[in-house]
């Protein structure tokens, strides 16, 4: 604990959330040496006060607990999820859906103000009301559910992890899955722990579950440490007899395992993919779009919002009338944005630096009778544009977001308009701190118009 007293505890009032969903807690404590100390508190919310205890500081954070009752914010309510907080799958899920909004419109404000350097005033001037979800649960179409052995018991765990840990905790159902998805979590639990399936149950590390929300398509990925036989064509029958009950219509049609050395990364895998049984891919459709989706392809979690998302992206292809003549899309993925607004551009160029996702976004043209399209595999920082002259560029990077070198090029093609969809608001930030530090040496001057 160091200098800090675990043991004692402090007034303090929670005046934030982090990104991450925790509270930002200042100490008011009178006359203490802590006062005015920043502490991050879990399953704390703005406004609140109480008593906290810090329990550690790593890395210039300090981090505390709360103690006894606090006086509670009037967007409290209560978690429908029993399992909440002690589940690491939700953060703010005790706050309304109205004040995690608030949350998050506040997020990517202080993200581009505090760490993109930008000036608050004209960050509020370009920012627009944040667009909610009409479903805030059973949304996910792809649930990645961590496997457990117990030597002890010789059976299978396959859950979810506890908060800060890789512990998996029990559940009986998660909120945020789609319910056909939990079948056949549960389904996958029984199965390998039958003493047949041992030998399988121990080289399993994940299941993933991806769903066709529209198409009603489901393909189930098991996660290998080493080759072992399951048997897939049992498994499917025990799924298919469990999703007739209360499956909402889903049908598994696609199973796929993909072994990962235990040294490799889990993060980071390179693992190897072996269709096992039933089709290759699952289909999902978006509005009048449709989309076939392999194991390794990304696809928005929510395809739902997914819509509302390439609908504000079509908006903003149109924002001075004129259609773009030429869209690049980039990190594309099966190309879904870029389809789906094919019929606000002439033509359009894909980049994607996973082959299988190439391969989806290709077929997804011809099913969709898209013409005048194409798509590369390869990283984006990587590919030669050559002559491309693309008036309009639309970025989706994954999490880490855009390397320094990418924004240089786009520097260089200097299109009339970017697009940047951004799953994390502080790479954002980053991002386009650097990219307007380095088109001072350009000769098109950018400025951000919309958020």
């Amino acid at each position: 604990m160091g200098i800090f007293d675990s043991y004692k505890a402090l007034s303090a009032r929670c005046v934030g959330i982090s990104n991450e969903g925790c509270g930002v807690a200042r100490v008011d404590e009178a006359g203490a040496k802590e006062e005015g100390m920043k502490v991050f508190v879990q399953d704390m919310l703005p406004g609140e006060k109480g008593k906290i205890k810090i329990t550690e500081k790593k890395n210039n954070m300090t981090y505390g607990v709360k103690v006894g009752n606090i006086t509670p914010s009037k967007n409290r309510c209560e978690p429908m999820c029993p399992e909440f907080p002690v589940c690491g799958g939700c953060q703010i899920q005790h706050a309304s859906y109205e004040c995690q909004l608030q949350m998050k419109e506040s997020m990517v404000k202080n993200c581009l103000v505090r760490m993109g350097h930008f000036p608050e005033n004209e960050i509020t001037a370009c920012m627009e009301h944040i667009l909610p979800c009409k479903e805030q649960f059973y949304y996910r179409n792809q649930m990645q559910y961590p496997v457990e052995y117990s030597r002890e018991k010789r059976c299978v765990n396959i859950g979810l992890y506890k908060r800060s840990s890789h512990m998996i905790i029990e559940h009986k159902t998660c909120y945020l899955a789609h319910p056909a998805a939990e079948i056949v979590r549960n389904v996958a639990q029984i199965f390998f722990s039958e003493l047949s399936r041992i030998d399988a149950a121990k080289a399993l590390r994940q299941v993933v579950v991806r769903t066709g929300f529209m198409s009603k398509e489901m393909m189930v990925i098991f996660v290998i440490s080493k080759p072992v036989k399951i048997d897939a064509e049992a498994f499917a029958e025990v799924c298919g007899e469990a999703l007739k009950k209360d499956g909402k219509g889903m049908r598994l049609i696609s199973m796929w395992t993909e072994e990962r050395p235990s040294s490799t990364k889990w993060k980071n895998p390179k693992g190897t993919w072996t269709n096992i049984w039933g089709e290759t891919t699952i289909r999902e459709f978006l509005d009048n779009r449709v989309f076939r989706i392999s194991p390794d392809s990304f696809f928005q979690v929510n395809t739902k919002q997914a819509v509302t998302l390439y609908n504000k992206v079509k908006e903003y292809l149109r924002y001075d009338g004129a259609l773009p003549r030429m869209l690049l899309d980039l990190y594309c993925g099966t190309g879904s944005i870029g389809i789906y607004c094919s019929d606000a551009c002439h033509h359009m160029y894909g980049i994607e630096s996973v082959e299988s996702a190439v391969i989806d976004a290709r077929n997804n043209a011809r099913m969709n009778f898209i013409e005048d399209t194409e798509f590369f595999c390869s990283r984006a920082e990587d590919f030669d544009f050559g002559a491309m002259m693309p008036d309009t560029v639309i970025i989706d990077p994954p999490r880490k977001g855009c390397d320094e070198v990418l924004l240089s090029k786009l520097i260089q093609l200097a299109p009339t308009r970017i697009i940047y969809v951004s799953c994390n608001p502080a790479t954002l930030a980053r991002d386009l701190e650097r990219f307007f530090h380095m088109q001072a040496e350009g000769s098109v001057k950018y400025g951000i118009k919309k958020i």
